[in-house]
């Protein structure tokens, strides 16, 4: 079924898009939208944690996404992965399909043997938020041509067109599965290379956490510049290379603090610390106390 005339977005309070349900029970919802109807000509910043797909008829939108910014043509379709964040603008008239769906009325349960193998390499991947397909090769004009025959099975709704639906939009996954492989493949060999320049720097950072190493000497454990090793850190453990140092010196010193009668000061220097202070404020911002509650409690 195509819905027409939407007029607005109903938002919730963090911008996720609230959407309908009015689709006969069908999982797969298609609407007809003309910019017209949009105040402002635009459609503000919103997210759903449903796959999107927009095919233009007629006119051209602007695409906003945190990652890409590019205008939509007649004939072009725009992928939109689940939950991410993107909006509209309308310079002209406008009007386009958009299709919302959830993975499983395609793949089934998440993490089932259908979606571990066919959607989750696409719809995991953080290098494919977006894709945006032109009909400019034969296999990219073969997946637009599968998005005219889920339009007309929605439209027209014969017999079984539910099966239809699904028949289709598994062979566009699939298509889109062999578009995206290089990009796929791109990420999987940076999520490889992460993974060595990660073992590289967290060794050195084991092997000299007690001295005075900072970024720089981090970064040149691995050959990289200190903000790529930023970058890296984020992507691997999502947080920066100077406060895992920081926290792994603290765990090094609540160790010594539980199984050895050093000092607190000689503990806080043998761990990097450069002073008693400093090292009590991190130790009791990590580990909620004072390195000498810390040592009482586990003693006793």
């Amino acid at each position: 079924m195509i819905q027409y005339l939407k007029r607005s977005l109903t938002l919730g309070d963090n911008s996720e898009e609230l959407l309908s349900e009015e689709s006969g029970g069908l999982p797969f919802l298609c609407y007809f939208d003309e910019s017209r109807l949009f105040t402002g000509n635009h459609i503000p910043w919103h997210w759903h944690d449903r796959i999107e797909l927009n095919y233009v008829e007629e006119g051209t939108f602007r695409f906003h996404s945190p990652d890409v910014e590019f205008e939509a043509g007649p004939g072009e379709v725009v992928f939109i992965n689940r939950n991410i964040m993107h909006a509209y603008d309308f310079p002209a008239p406008v009007n386009y399909y958009s299709y919302t769906f959830d993975s499983r009325f395609l793949a089934g349960e998440f993490g089932g043997y259908i979606d571990r193998k066919y959607f989750a390499p696409i719809l995991r991947s953080k290098s494919l938020s977006v894709v945006h397909l032109k009909p400019d090769t034969a296999h990219r004009i073969r997946m637009i041509d599968h998005i005219l025959q889920l339009t007309e099975l929605l439209r027209d709704e014969p017999e079984g067109y539910e099966l239809a639906v699904r028949e289709v939009m598994s062979r566009f996954f699939l298509l889109l599965r062999k578009e995206t492989e290089e990009v796929r493949a791109a990420e999987q060999k940076g999520n490889e290379r992460d993974l060595d320049r990660m073992k590289q720097m967290l060794q050195f950072i084991y092997a000299h956490y007690g001295e005075p190493i900072g970024l720089d000497e981090i970064a040149g454990a691995a050959g990289i510049s200190p903000r790529e090793c930023t970058r890296c850190f984020h992507r691997a453990i999502d947080r920066p290379p100077v406060r895992f140092l920081i926290e792994y010196r603290a765990q090094m010193a609540a160790m010594m603090l539980e199984r050895t009668g050093d000092s607190i000061s000689s503990i806080a220097e043998r761990c990097g610390f450069l002073s008693d202070s400093y090292f009590g404020k991190i130790f009791k911002e990590i580990y909620r106390c004072t390195p000498r509650e810390y040592r009482k409690a586990h003693r006793e």
